[in-house]
């Protein structure tokens, strides 16, 4: 369950009161990119879930399918499925107990606790430690608030975990059925670069910027580099795609994404992107700061306070926190009215559900820019933004929240409900800025 704290922020920062609800539970599909710049060969997947059927006693396996070429989505084990608790536990933290509800692996940094009596590759109950009290290195049955979140095969026994001195990593119990009965697919099942685990909403984004060969387009807050490298497949990689993100070390995460996916049509560069305009009208377009009016699309996928994860089993973000992000969404917003051409298009997306960062941002970005037209964020999935919060039914259809409500203004499907949390907007410059 969330923290008490989180519960209150929930409360005061959102519309809907069935939204915390929602936020603790698991989304019931695992979501995939597929690379289009590769061919994607389902045999394997097909296979693998064969196996995993047979091993969890399950009739059938789970269903698959794509919602465009480059999505696949994989549904839950068919209900119902149950395996024996064992005798044996292991407690990792709540970010991993969330990523095993996901349908991923326990990696050693999220382990808490394990007993001394544990044996290699014998089958070991997983519990998420939900009341912050379980101690790195907890050696006995953990007695305080814990939630079942899956069972799998230990990897790793204590002196590999908490040897002092040591930095653990890698699969320390692998899943094998989480308590959301989402499967565990293990990707080294396909070709390296051909697939990529993302949230549905994240795919969606990158839909909405609908990347053309020789466009330019700039990705603002590009790190890991899943939505950039999104861009670059969606043009054949004969876009002219600029990634920007703080720091070296995101940067080469951005190239390390681009590398394995076999894009090349990027260039990462190491720039605050609040601070990427320049009135220097002599600037090379590949390397900021840019000059005004440079680019055809941007992709402001902003920093936000990830309030839309799910499931979401604690956060410890503060009210001061929450609120500072809005005001670097402005900034960003700033410099990229200056950078986007003319008739260019601006996609704007987070991944939370606090209104101040999605409708709230919208109706500011209208009232502060005239020279941006609010247009459909199409394909159209997600619901519409909430009413009664400075947008009109108008304004509000044209932009996409992924939630749990229901709203007579667009119906959404069960998939696209059954995701994270996640806001997109679009507009397009009509006119120069004027500041």
């Amino acid at each position: 369950m969330l923290f008490s704290h989180s519960k209150q922020l929930f409360k005061k920062m959102t519309q809907n009161s069935s939204l915390q609800n929602w936020l603790i539970e698991s989304p019931k599909y695992t979501i995939f990119r597929i690379n289009k710049l590769m061919q994607l060969n389902v045999v394997n997947l097909q296979n693998y879930l064969e196996e995993q059927r047979k091993e969890l006693n399950s009739d059938s396996i789970p269903k698959y399918y794509f919602l465009k070429p480059d999505c696949l989505v994989i549904e839950q084990w068919p209900a119902p499925l149950t395996l024996e608790k064992t005798n044996n536990e292991v407690i990792v933290d709540p970010l991993c107990a969330a990523a095993v509800l996901r349908g991923a692996h326990v990696y050693a940094p999220g382990v808490l606790g394990l007993p001394s009596n544990c044996v290699i590759n014998e089958r070991i109950d997983i519990y998420g430690s939900m009341d912050g009290q379980c101690k790195r290195g907890h050696k006995v049955k953990y007695e305080g608030n814990k939630q079942y979140v899956g069972t799998g095969y230990l990897k790793m026994l204590r002196s590999n975990l908490f040897e002092k001195g040591v930095q653990p990593n890698g699969i320390a119990v692998q899943t094998l059925l989480p308590a959301s009965r989402l499967p565990v697919i293990n990707e080294t099942i396909f070709p390296k670069g051909q697939v990529l685990l993302q949230n549905l909403p994240s795919i969606i984004a990158g839909w909405v910027v609908n990347a053309q060969p020789y466009e330019y387009i700039l990705d603002m807050c590009a790190a890991p580099g899943n939505k950039t490298t999104h861009l670059g497949e969606m043009s054949d990689n004969k876009a002219v795609i600029i990634a920007i993100d703080k720091t070296i070390q995101k940067c080469a995460k951005i190239q390390q994404t681009c590398d394995t996916q076999g894009v090349t049509c990027v260039k990462a560069y190491a720039y605050d992107s609040t601070k990427c305009h320049s009135d220097d009208t002599e600037n090379n377009i590949m390397k900021p700061p840019f000059c005004s009016n440079t680019f055809d699309k941007i992709l402001l996928d902003a920093p936000c306070s990830g309030l839309g994860q799910r499931p979401q089993l604690n956060n410890n973000i503060s009210l001061k926190m929450l609120h500072s992000y809005k005001f670097v969404q402005r900034k960003l917003f700033d410099v990229a009215v200056k950078i986007l051409k003319i008739n260019g298009k601006l996609i704007y997306s987070t991944c939370t559900v606090t209104v101040d960062e999605n409708e709230g941002m919208v109706s500011w970005v209208l009232e502060k820019f005239p020279c941006l037209k609010l247009i459909p964020a199409e394909p159209l999935y997600g619901g519409p933004g909430l009413p009664n919060v400075g947008l009109s039914d108008k304004e509000r259809v044209m932009v996409q929240r992924f939630g749990p409500e229901d709203d007579d203004l667009r119906p959404v499907e069960d998939i696209y409900r059954n995701t994270i949390g996640f806001f997109i907007a679009a507009f397009v410059k009509t006119e120069d800025y004027n500041t």
